[in-house]
């Protein structure tokens, strides 16, 4: 089975793209927008991101590099596993430029090359310790946990989840899926403590939510299609959006696809993972955590952190990653 890994990125330190983001962006606050510096920060990890994949899970077959344009001066682009990706390389024009990563997800299976069975990460998810393929596919279904939680009191992202879920409860009936996939909703592997919440759940009409779950999400291509084919409309609105919005939906969307259709393995919830909100307060347990040799996977989800914060975590990071990856020049 092949597998390809799939990473967007952006230097929102660019000058280039500075003034490409400023000419677009809204010019009075929008409380429907997000345009919030930690979505376009660099931080400097980016190499240990590879260091990770090269060392903790060379069996990947090609690994898809996408940007605007970007590309690190450190990076080997003539290495035989970069595919480097533009977004006009598989967006449609009409949609670009764009400053938010919804577009770029949902467009994902139009990229040239790319293997029917994915992984998409996020630039803050590492790779920490050696991974088989079954870490993310099994019986060539991709491994996640369809556990139905109810959406908290709606925020910015909420209400992004929220019509991630509109779209599901208008193409599948809740009851008919858990029925035709009982074993997959009920699951020794989740455990009791997710097992109640589900179960109790389960009683109501419609689907009310997933369990969230913000780590590298592996992909069936046939499923972008799928959703490309029922869910058009509301898949363009959201390519038409240069910045996140409120009116937006999500990866999260193509995720609960797979969960509704049944097609992937159940997990374990949370195994081998870490993830945190990068603070002053907690970058020791951060670099505790990136040195254990039974964490798998980390993510550090930026906040309005100072630099100094990704020193400290940049000195583990070379810590397990000392040597240099072929993938740096």
């Amino acid at each position: 089975m092949d597998i390809d890994f799939i990473i967007p990125w952006v230097d929102g330190s660019d000058p280039i793209w500075i003034e490409e983001f400023n000419e677009y962006s809204p010019k009075k606050k929008n409380l429907s927008i997000d345009i919030l510096n930690e979505r376009y920060r660099e931080n400097g990890l980016l190499r240990y991101w590879f260091r990770g994949i090269e060392k903790n899970a060379p069996w990947v077959r090609k690994i898809f590099f996408v940007t605007s344009g970007q590309k690190p001066e450190w990076l080997n682009l003539n290495h035989h596993k970069l595919v480097w990706v533009k977004h006009s390389d598989f967006i449609p024009q009409e949609y670009l430029p764009t400053f938010s990563c919804r577009p770029i997800h949902i467009h994902l299976h139009k990229i040239k090359g790319l293997s029917d069975n994915f992984v998409l990460f996020d630039d803050d998810m590492y790779i920490l310790n050696p991974i088989n393929k079954d870490y993310y596919f099994k019986y060539n279904l991709p491994k996640d946990y369809a556990l139905l939680r109810p959406i908290k009191i709606p925020d910015f992202y909420s209400h992004v989840i929220i019509n991630n879920m509109i779209e599901v409860n208008k193409h599948f009936n809740k009851s008919e899926v858990m029925k035709k996939n009982l074993g997959k909703y009920f699951n020794f592997r989740y455990g009791l403590r997710h097992f109640i919440p589900t179960y109790y759940i389960s009683r109501v009409n419609n689907f009310p939510g997933f369990f969230y779950k913000h780590f590298s999400q592996p992909f069936l291509r046939n499923t972008f299609e799928d959703v490309w084919h029922h869910c058009s409309e509301v898949l363009e609105a959201t390519s038409h959006n240069r910045f996140r919005t409120i009116a937006d939906v999500s990866s999260g969307l193509f995720r609960y696809w797979q969960l509704s259709r049944g097609n992937f393995s159940p997990e374990t919830p949370g195994k081998h993972r870490r993830k945190y909100n990068v603070s002053i307060s907690n970058v020791r347990q951060i670099q505790k955590t990136i040195e254990n040799k039974y964490i798998k996977e980390l993510c550090l989800n930026d906040t309005d952190c100072p630099d100094e914060c990704y020193l400290n975590i940049l000195e583990s990071f070379d810590k397990i990653f000392p040597q240099i990856s072929s993938f740096e020049v």
